[in-house]
């Protein structure tokens, strides 16, 4: 269950520790519909003391869910060669990575916000799941690194970096200047500053409610279209992060490095999605 975002770009001169595999079995202890487009899930893992957070308030996991009804989720097992294998006849769980939305290290329990899409393997058994239901979870690993010496941050995603963006703006320093355009399919789909997300920063969010399909045009993403809006950015050094599908990611990537002339080693752009494929 070993995650790997698709990572376009990077700050890359942080310091990378090792990714140490574990795995987990975890029990939901609630779950519900936290705006439309998105259920808010609370997992207690087992054995949850030996979870090593990543440091980067954008981490995932990979959760793992039932095959189906009859097949539970079977974690692998560390093997004597050192090496984290399926037991004999057990198959893998479809998995898919997730932002940890919260983790609480004395309770063991994760929160987890799960974008609602009709088709997608996680997010069906989202809608489905029941208290007491069992999945897998792996230890986490991120990217989010604010550059020592910014004075900003930029953050640009759609609704599946909304749970890395409250999370990052929940844990940034008093009076931190962030700006923050989120694309999501509705306005009822918004996270409001000061109820679902609680800040000490300076946050100026705008919210672009045209994510999804629209007969009016091809795709589900206006993302580049809204970086391309952005022509100004905050004085002195700062730090961008882009996460959304990956084509649209790189493309506004590329609006800021080449049209706005950011230095490209203080941008962060990580593929979620990919249009027209299954996100693994």
């Amino acid at each position: 269950m070993h995650a790997n975002a698709h990572a376009l770009s990077g700050a890359e001169d942080h310091d990378h520790e090792a990714y140490v595999e574990d795995n987990f079995l975890a029990s939901v202890v609630s779950i519900g519909r936290l705006t439309p487009s998105m259920i808010r899930v609370v997992l207690k893992l087992d054995g949850g003391e030996r979870l090593l957070p990543s440091g980067h308030p954008d981490e995932w996991v990979r959760l793992a869910v039932p095959a189906d009804d009859a097949t539970p989720v079977v974690l692998p097992v560390l093997g004597d060669n050192g090496r984290w294998e399926m037991p004999e006849g057990a198959d893998y769980a479809p998995n898919r990575p997730y932002t940890v939305r919260r983790w609480n290290a004395l309770t063991c329990e994760m929160v987890l916000d799960m974008v609602v899409h009709e088709g997608g393997v996680a997010a069906s058994w989202a809608m489905a799941a029941k208290v007491g239901d069992i999945v897998g979870i792996c230890n986490p690993e991120g990217r989010f690194w604010l550059p020592k010496g910014s004075r900003w941050l930029l953050m640009l995603t759609d609704i599946t970096g909304l749970p890395a963006v409250g999370r990052v703006l929940e844990e940034l320093p008093q009076g931190f200047r962030a700006v923050v355009h989120v694309e999501i399919p509705s306005d009822a789909d918004r996270q409001e500053i000061g109820e679902l997300i609680k800040t000490v920063a300076d946050v100026e969010v705008t919210w672009h409610a045209c994510h999804g399909l629209r007969p009016e045009r091809p795709g589900y993403t206006e993302l580049s279209r809204i970086a391309r809006a952005i022509t100004t950015l905050p004085e002195g050094p700062g730090y961008i992060y882009i996460a959304g599908e990956a084509r649209a990611v790189s493309e506004c990537r590329k609006h800021f490095r080449d049209a706005l002339g950011f230095d490209k080693r203080r941008i962060d752009a990580v593929g979620y999605w990919i249009e027209g494929q299954a996100r693994v």
